[in-house]
């Protein structure tokens, strides 16, 4: 599930929502433009216009199947162009992933935390998920999530996710914080929900990973 903060995830690359919309045609070749407008998080009109260039570059093939209602299918060119999407991303994410986790143990260090160590995560994002692996092969394994905004229920990597009214400060030996865009103001919330500052840990501010401090 993904944060109102995050809807521009810096880890999305060139590409992506390209990625995204051919992923959507080939699962459902009826899907409608309104339809991949709202799952990819894009515009109507950007949708249109994305689609188009797709038909153009001979990735996709449209056949109109009544007014007003279109079928899209991947051509062979559209698969294989998905496929090179499809590893282009998963290179990103590895890098961003390997980022994450030297950056985690530097910023780590100071906390002293150890196996034994109980952290909480603040964020649902793919960022989320980045930082859930570094804190797992540093050996953490007593980790709990939290957010802002999230739906009765809902779950992070089969993990309950708490809102931050339910966050005890006391009961963790680290916060961290997995959003990615105004961190300050995500700082700011979760001290004057009494998270200690020294026991925070935030990423990229001034242009690399510090202690929120």
């Amino acid at each position: 599930m993904r944060s109102v903060d995050e809807q521009q995830d810096p880890i999305e690359p060139p590409g992506y929502r390209e990625l995204q919309l051919l992923s959507e045609v080939e699962e459902n070749p009826q899907v409608t433009q309104r339809q991949l407008s709202q799952r990819a998080g894009i515009a109507l009109g950007l949708t249109n216009v994305m689609l188009r260039n797709l038909v153009q570059k001979g990735y996709v093939r449209a056949t109109q199947a009544g007014w007003k209602r279109w079928l899209y299918n991947l051509t062979p060119e559209g698969f294989s162009h998905k496929l090179r999407l499809t590893l282009g991303y998963v290179h990103r994410v590895l890098d961003h992933y390997k980022t994450v986790r030297h950056t985690l143990r530097e910023q780590l260090a100071p906390l002293s935390l150890n196996a034994e160590s109980r952290v909480a995560i603040y964020g649902t994002g793919e960022f989320a998920e980045l930082v859930y692996l570094g804190l797992r092969d540093l050996g953490i394994e007593e980790i709990e999530i939290f957010d802002q905004n999230h739906a009765n229920g809902a779950r992070f990597l089969a993990m309950p996710v708490g809102d931050l009214a339910s966050l005890e400060p006391e009961r963790y030996d680290g916060v961290v914080l997995a959003i990615l865009g105004d961190a300050e103001k995500n700082l700011t919330k979760l001290t004057e929900h009494g998270v200690d500052r020294a026991k925070l840990v935030a990423f990229f501010l001034d242009g690399k990973g510090r202690m929120g401090a």
